[in-house]
Parts: structure tokens; sequence; C-alpha cells
């Protein structure tokens, strides 16, 4: 009887033992493994493949990173049979990560899913290893480090030369190296300011979409929203009263054509600067003139205009007077070119503007007659005058001249002693 008890103790102490050193995986139970056993150790990889370098994951490198509380078996599910290893499982980052998978798969990235140098989960992550959360420093996909990562397509010249060369692909062949340039992307790399835009925070992280996508996050009719996220306050004034937000909600076009100015149109997508600017000052009347033609034309015949166009910035333009998100008609009481407004305007660059000075006819036309009478006949006298005066000394000193050639002829032959023609 004593044997029958030490025999049964002994087997249930030899099945705790084994239910301890067990695992469970895709619903087996499976012997559990020390995986650094064998892929932490040099000598025993050594004679595996030429190359092992892929093979070695020590436990420390797991634990510095994102899956630090995943088992190698959760992801290599076949590995838990045993070694050798007849297959390591189907590596899948869907298995865990559902929603960013289903967006990568929608997007333009995953078209090209089948070519060696197409973008995939650890092309932008790292090693399923050394994958780090966003919010490290050392990852990818961090702030500081999202536009290197992308630039190692849409910098690449091969891969520029291969996917972007068709007119649909100006835009991604210069878009990192445009990046650097914009406020957006010195925000980043001079400042040190994460907060800023980048890649990513325009164009999602996983569902990136080409611009002619109805669903893409850079598309019109999504563009305002996309920039409003950062920019809340400006997104608000746009969509509040302004004449181009209600235009923008409404896809009304301009008499020329054009779309209703969204953020991008003024902006541009890959080349913002900074409004304090020059550049941006001078170029920004020019993109207002695309649409507002007749507006434009008559704001270049006034002393704003003229010096504009040689090129100076401190002269008043389009969104100086009309403001740069809130412009309204000028019926509108809240415009601010509304004629109960107007010192108030121009009062920002003129201190001493006062009821007569806010006469000034911002956009007059001298060839209007009906419409600005005040105008049209001052001008049509002194361009009378001009052409008058012009035409009167240009025949005097034509006839002026002609008179002296005569004369010098005249004593040239004099002087030869040939008598001159009769007249």
């Amino acid at each position: 009887r004593a044997g029958r008890t030490r025999l049964f103790t002994l087997v249930v102490f030899g099945g705790l033992l084994l239910a301890i050193d067990t695992g469970s995986v895709a619903g087996q139970v499976v012997p559990s493994v020390s995986c650094e056993k064998c892929h932490d150790n040099p000598s025993f990889l050594a004679g595996l493949v030429p190359r092992n370098d892929a093979l070695r994951v020590s436990d420390s490198l797991l634990q510095d990173g994102a899956h630090s509380t995943l088992r190698c078996l959760d992801c290599h599910t076949g590995a838990g049979e045993g070694y050798p290893h007849r297959s390591t499982g189907t590596l899948s980052c869907g298995m865990c990560h559902e929603t960013e998978s289903a967006d990568w798969n929608a997007s333009i990235h995953a078209v090209d899913e089948a070519a060696a140098d197409a973008p995939t989960c650890i092309g932008c992550h790292g090693s399923a290893h050394t994958v780090y959360r966003s919010s490290d420093r050392k990852a990818p996909t961090h702030a500081l480090n999202v536009a290197a990562t992308c630039g190692r397509c849409h910098n690449d010249p091969e891969i520029i030369g291969t996917y972007f060369m068709a007119p649909e692909g100006a835009q991604a062949r210069v878009a990192v190296r445009d990046y650097y340039q914009t406020v957006h992307g010195a925000a980043l790399t001079r400042s040190g300011l994460t907060l800023s835009a980048t890649c990513n925070d325009c164009h999602e992280s996983h569902r990136v979409l080409p611009a002619d996508s109805s669903e893409s996050s850079v598309n019109r009719q999504h563009i305002a929203g996309t920039c409003g996220s950062c920019h809340v306050g400006i997104l608000e004034v746009y969509e509040a009263g302004s004449a181009h937000g209600a235009a923008y909600r409404a896809g009304r076009r301009s008499p020329e054509g054009l779309d209703a100015p969204a953020c991008i149109d003024c902006h541009s997508a890959h080349q913002v600067v900074r409004a304090a600017e020059t550049e941006w000052f001078v170029g920004s009347s020019y993109k207002c003139g695309a649409c507002h033609q007749e507006l434009w034309d008559s704001y270049l015949e006034t002393y704003h205009g003229q010096v504009t166009r040689l090129g100076f910035g401190l002269t008043a333009k389009c969104s100086d007077c009309h403001t740069p998100h809130n412009m309204r008609p000028a019926s509108d009481l809240q415009s601010s070119v509304h004629p109960i407004n107007l010192i108030e305007t121009c009062s920002r660059c003129h201190p001493k503007a006062n009821a007569r000075f806010v006469q000034y006819y911002a956009h007059g036309n001298p060839r209007d007659r009906r419409g600005f009478p005040l105008l049209y006949w001052p001008w049509l006298f002194m361009t009378t005058l001009l052409i008058g005066v012009w035409s009167f000394f240009g025949l005097h000193s034509l006839l002026w001249f002609s008179g002296l050639a005569f004369e010098k002829r005249k004593q040239a032959r004099q002087r030869k002693g040939t008598p001159p023609p009769r007249s």
C-alpha cells in the first residue's frame, strides 16, 4: 500500500511539473521553450546559415520595444512544435493590428505589395523585434523621424524613376524634399517642435490614398478638415461665415471655372511658407487673382498693386484688407471692407486714416465710365493731354531734326562749290 501511495505522489508531482512547463499555442498544449537558448547563442547560430544576424534575438531586445508583453510563440505560431522548426507559422501583424492592417490593404502602398521595395509594416516600423511606439524617439514613426522614413522611398532616385515619373506622380517626386523647406518642416528639423505637421498627419499613417480619391484625407472635399485638425481656430473662422468657406461647402466655382478655394490653393501642399515672409505677401495676391481676375487687374492699377509688381511686400495685399480667412462680401456688416469698418481696416497701415481717406477706390477702374465717373473723366483728360503733348512735341522734334539735316546737306554742298538745288 505504501508503494502505491509513493507511485501516486510521483504521478501527481510529475503532472504538476508538466503543467507548469507547458504553453498553449493555437489551442494545443505544447511544451514551452526557451527561445533565447538558441537564438541568443552565437556559437549555435554560426553553424546554421552564413548570415545569422536576423536569427539572433535576445530577450532584452524585445523587452525594450512595444512588443515587450508578447511571447515568441504569439507571432511564430508554428515554432512551438520544437526544434528543428518545420515552420514558424504565418507572420501577420494583422493578427493583432486588425484596423491598421485593413487600412494599409486599402492604401495606395498595398497596390505594390508584390514589389520588393513596397512599403510594408517592417519597412516603416522596423523589425518586429525592434518595434517602438511612435512616442519613442528611436521609432522610425516618431514625429522627428517620419519625413526621413517616408523619404526612403520618396527621396530615392531609383524608386522615383520607377514609380513616380508619370504626370500624376509630380508631387510624389518632390514631396519630401520640398517639405523640409516649409514652415512645417522647419519647425520640426530646426526648432524640434513635434507638434508640427508631418507626412502622416496629413496623409494618415496607414490609409494613404491619392488626392483624387474621394476617401483621401488630402482630397479637396476633406482638406479643410485635415488642416483644421491642427489649425482649429482658423477652420472655425473659415467655416463660420467667410465667402470662401460658404462657396467651398456648396461646391461653387469661380467665373473662370475654378473650385472654391481650400487651404492648399492659397498655401500650397508641400510649399507652405510663413505668412510673415515677403515671398508669401507677394505671391498670395497673385493667387487671389487666379479667381478674381477683374479685381486683380484693377488692383494692379493702384499704387498698392504697382509696388507689389515690383516685388515689395510692405504694401497692402488682398489679405491685408479682406483678412486672410474671414473674407466676406463688402455688403456684410462684419466684413473688414464694409463702409463702417474701413477706417479701422485702413488704420492698420495708415494710423491717421479718416472718413475722407477711406473714400479711396481700392479697385477703381478708370475705364469704367458708369461705375467710376470721378475716375473716368480725369483719366480721359490726362490721357488725352499726355497723348496730345507727346504727339505735338514728337512732330515738332521730327520737323526740327529734319530741318537740321537739310541745313547740314545744304552747307556741305556750298563748301564743295555746287549750287544748291532749286526748290
